[in-house]
């Protein structure tokens, strides 16, 4: 009887902490990259949107936040099909509360990227962005979940200039994060939410090429107030660490393989968090992926299965990463070939293999993987011979992600002549020639490449989007040069 008084006791005691302590589910993703259909046994985007689906049912929408961290849209074959569409069919499937726009997101244009965010359900967050002056996506959104007022920040990459070539063409201006969280952050403890969360297109670490002028620890220090930064772009899987103070940080993984969580425990008569714990669950692998029960769905996966086996040419010799000077030189000549430009500069975009004989589009898009078009540049003798010495400089580094290009029509001999490929030398200032680059080598290629970067800019350059994909450009060259 002694026992029962006492249970009953602590239960009375216990029971208002109870009723006062709320736990929050949050659920985030990152650095998807459109990957719909499985390969190779390894998951893909349907089978983790049905278990993220299910899994927030489970506890109920109103107890969870389910939020994506950017690089959705773009990144495998199937999405530059229907710039994306299919992906964000699948996030609104499972339910997505935010989206993140990444870098990679903007690859096929400004346009596509609105018509995507007009596609989400949920809420697209990008305070760093500016269109021709204007906020086109809200920064923040206070969201009523668990019971808590839950404010969630949103921020894209800030370096995305040094990837894409010339944003500010389509209106496109990224503001600097720091600039804009001393703007957000006053707005948001306005609002006095219960928890904050930042959700952000970056990685713990920002990587030196860019001079970066905060880490991510930088923002823990200065915004204590942050419960929790959810973090992207490096394809890192970071389970949960503390930042500083009680900012905790968390990264998932990449490719539609899994899903970080945290569980947020907050106590609302003490206004206070009582706990913070994150896990990352890989989903599994191995073994042929389900068949969707969506039939249109199903029927949007035969129809890309289709276009993947779609042959391009039948005698190709073996392009790939075994000999990737060949490859190099293909591309050259493919961008020549079609531009007519007498100069060109490229490299390999990937590390597929490819045998000889048939390819299919699928093959070509595993050679180039990316969204890139030609970009041309007239230029001098001088500042031709100046990209020429950052390359060699790239060639001759040990790093694996150094990116050299191989160039065509032009050589630079030891004495610093320039010589063209019919044997003349270039060396007089007032010529300027025609050369071609792909976007992202012109653009620097996330500051691999500053001095081409600077020439760029110059005005005499007159450097150009001729908007003519690489891709496209290569499975020209390959039906033409191999049936």
């Amino acid at each position: 009887m002694k026992r029962h008084v006492r249970t009953a006791f602590l239960l009375t005691f216990l029971l208002p902490f109870f009723l006062a302590a709320e736990t929050l589910h949050v659920y985030s993703t990152t650095d998807l990259h459109g990957h719909v259909i499985s390969t190779g046994g390894r998951p893909g985007l349907p089978q983790l949107a049905e278990t993220l689906r299910r899994e927030t049912a489970a506890l109920g929408k109103e107890n969870t936040l389910l939020i994506d961290c950017g690089d959705l849209i773009q990144g495998t074959f199937e999405t530059q099909l229907d710039k994306g569409s299919l992906v964000l069919q699948l996030m609104n499937h499972a339910g997505y509360d935010v989206w993140v726009p990444g870098n990679h997101d903007f690859e096929l244009g400004m346009r596509t990227l609105l018509d995507r965010t007009r596609d989400f359900r949920g809420t697209v967050l990008c305070g760093n962005l500016r269109i021709r002056g204007k906020a086109p996506m809200a920064a923040w959104k206070l969201f009523h979940k668990a019971g808590l007022n839950v404010a969630v920040i949103g921020i894209t990459s800030e370096y995305i200039t040094a990837w894409n070539w010339r944003p500010s063409d389509q209106g496109i201006a990224i503001l600097k994060t720091m600039r804009v969280l001393a703007t957000v952050m006053p707005e948001v403890m306005k609002a006095k939410p219960d928890l904050i969360l930042l959700a952000v297109h970056a990685g713990r670490f920002q990587s030196s090429r860019f001079r970066p002028e905060w880490q991510m620890r930088d923002i823990a220090v200065r915004y204590p107030q942050i419960d929790l930064i959810l973090g992207g772009h490096t394809h890192t899987v970071v389970k949960g660490l503390p930042l500083a103070g009680k900012v905790w940080y968390l990264q998932a993984g990449k490719h539609a393989t899994g899903y970080s969580k945290a569980e947020i425990v907050y106590d609302k008569q003490k206004k206070k968090r009582i706990s913070l714990t994150s896990v990352y669950r890989e989903l599994p692998s191995g073994g042929a992926a389900p068949e969707p029960a969506d039939p249109v769905l199903k029927r949007k996966l035969a129809d890309i299965r289709k276009n993947m086996r779609s042959v391009v040419c039948r005698n190709a010799p073996a392009l790939g990463i075994r000999d990737p000077g060949h490859l190099a030189r293909v591309f050259c000549e493919a961008v020549a070939d079609q531009t007519g430009a007498p100069i060109v500069f490229h490299g390999v975009l990937s590390r597929a293999d490819k045998k000889a004989g048939t390819y299919t589009r699928k093959d070509v898009y595993d050679l180039c993987p990316f969204e890139n078009t030609v970009v041309l540049m007239d230029l001098s003798p001088s500042e031709c011979r100046a990209i020429l010495r950052e390359q060699q400089k790239a060639w001759n580094t040990k790093k694996g992600n150094a990116m050299p290009q191989a160039v065509l029509g032009v050589t630079l001999e030891d004495d610093g002549t320039l010589r063209l490929s019919n044997g003349r030398v270039w060396n007089n200032e007032q010529e300027r020639l025609t050369t071609a680059f792909n976007s992202f080598i012109a653009s620097s290629a996330g500051m691999r490449f500053p001095e081409l970067k600077r020439i760029a800019a110059k005005q005499e350059v007159n450097g150009r989007d001729t908007g003519l994909k690489i891709r496209l450009l290569l499975e020209t060259y390959l039906r033409r040069n191999f049936q």
